[in-house]
C-alpha cells in the first residue's frame, strides 16, 4: 500500500494526548515521539502527577490538569484519544469543533449513531478523523490483504479470527465496566470484525451470534459470531476475557489459505505469515516494526498533504453497524449506559 510521504522540510505535526491511559502512555505516545513527522507536545490528565510520572520519558511534553486544556492549546494540531469507549464521541466531537484533527482509539464509538455524529463533526469542521486500528498498518497485514485482493488463494470462502485474554481477576479494569461501554467484543472482538470486513471488502449481509454475560447488566465476557458475507462466504469470529492470551487469523480461499499466528499485536517480535497453496507451505517473515509509529506517521502525513487517511470512515461506520448487529443477534441489551 502506498503511504503518503511528507517533504523533508515540512514542519512536524504537534500532538496532544487526552488522558494518561496505558495504551497512550506506553504505546502511542512513544510512537509519536519517535515519529519522523510528529512532536508529542502535551498530555491532558485528571491526575497530572500520575501523568508526569508516566511521561518522564518525554521531559519536554507539557502536562495539563484537564482534557479541555489540550483543546485550548492553539499550538496543538492533532489529538489522540485513548479514553474509555463511552467518552470517545464526546471528546472527539469537542476536539473536532476546537479545530483539531483526531486519531481516536477503536472502536470509534459505542453505537453506529454516535459514530455518524463524529463523522459529521469532522466534515463540518473540515478536520481529519481516523479510528486507530494500528494493526492494519503492519506490513504482515498489508502483504496479506494484497495477496488476497490479487486472488492468489482464489476466492475467499472463510475467515477465522480470534482474540482473547484473561482479565477475570481484574474487577476494576475499565474493559469490564458497563458504564464505560466495555466488553470483549468492543475491546478485542472489534479487531476480528475489522479484519473480516477488510478481507471481503464489504460488511456482512447478516450475522448470528451468542455472548456470555456473567451477571445482569454486565458486559459480554465472551463472544462468538458467524458473519455471512453472501455467496457462500463467511467469517467465524470470537473474543473473550476468560481465556489465555491468544490471537490468530486464518483466511481460506478455494485455491489456498493464509494464516497469521499473531495478527493484531505483534509487538517486539517479527511478523510471520504462512501461505498454503498446491500442497506447499511457504513462510514469509517481516522485520519487527512499530505499527503504532507507522499509524501516527501516516495520519500526520495526511494532515500535512491534505489527504484522506487510508482507513476510511465508511469502513468504520460499517464495522460499527456490524458490532451492533452482533449484540442484537445475541439478545444483548446494548449499549448499557
Amino acid at each position: 500500500m502506498q503511504q503518503a510521504q511528507s517533504p523533508a522540510n515540512t514542519r512536524p505535526v504537534r500532538w496532544g494526548v487526552i488522558s494518561a491511559a496505558n495504551i497512550g502512555a506506553k504505546a502511542v505516545s512513544p510512537a509519536i515521539q519517535a515519529s519522523r513527522n510528529g512532536i508529542l507536545a502535551a498530555v491532558g490528565s485528571r491526575d497530572p502527577r500520575h501523568a508526569a510520572d508516566l511521561y518522564a520519558f518525554s521531559p519536554t511534553t507539557r502536562i495539563y490538569g484537564s482534557y479541555q486544556d489540550i483543546l485550548d492549546d492553539e499550538e496543538i494540531e492533532a489529538v489522540y484519544i485513548p479514553l474509555p469507549n463511552s467518552l470517545h464521541a464526546e471528546w472527539t466531537i469537542k476536539a473536532l469543533e476546537a479545530g483539531k484533527h483526531v486519531l481516536c482509539e477503536k472502536p470509534l464509538a459505542v453505537t453506529e449513531e454516535e459514530a455518524r455524529e463524529m463523522v459529521e463533526a469532522a466534515q463540518a469542521n473540515d478536520r481529519l478523523l481516523m479510528e486507530a486500528f494500528m494493526y492494519r498498518f503492519h506490513p504482515q497485514i498489508e502483504w496479506t490483504l494484497e495477496r488476497v485482493q490479487a486472488g492468489e488463494i482464489g476466492q475467499v470462502r472463510l475467515v477465522r479470527a480470534s482474540f482473547a485474554f484473561d482479565i477475570r481477576g481484574r474487577v476494576e479494569n475499565i474493559r469490564i465496566q458497563p458504564e464505560l461501554a466495555g466488553g470483549s467484543l468492543m475491546d478485542v472482538g472489534c479487531y476480528t470484525v475489522n479484519l473480516c470486513r477488510a478481507v471481503y471488502g464489504q460488511p456482512p449481509v447478516s450475522v448470528a451470534a451468542r455472548v456470555h454475560v456473567e451477571k445482569f447488566g454486565g458486559v459480554d465476557m465472551a463472544m462468538n459470531a458467524i458473519l455471512d458475507f453472501g455467496e457462500g462466504r463467511y467469517g467465524l469470529i470470537d473474543s473473550s476475557f476468560e481465556l489465555p492470551m491468544r490471537q490468530s487469523v486464518e483466511i481460506i480461499g478455494d485455491e489456498g489459505s493464509i494464516t497469521i499466528p499473531v495478527p493484531f499485536t505483534p509487538r517486539n517480535m517479527e511478523g510471520i505469515v504462512f501461505a498454503m497453496k498446491n500442497g506447499q507451505m511457504n513462510e514469509r517473515k517481516f522485520p519487527m516494526v512499530d505499527q503504532y509509529q507507522i499509524e501516527v506517521e501516516h495520519f500526520a502525513d495526511c494532515i500535512r498533504n491534505g489527504q484522506e487517511p487510508v482507513r476510511s470512515l465508511s469502513e468504520t461506520l460499517e464495522n460499527m453497524a456490524t458490532i451492533e448487529a452482533i449484540y442484537e443477534s445475541a439478545g444483548h441489551d446494548w449499549p448499557i449506559l
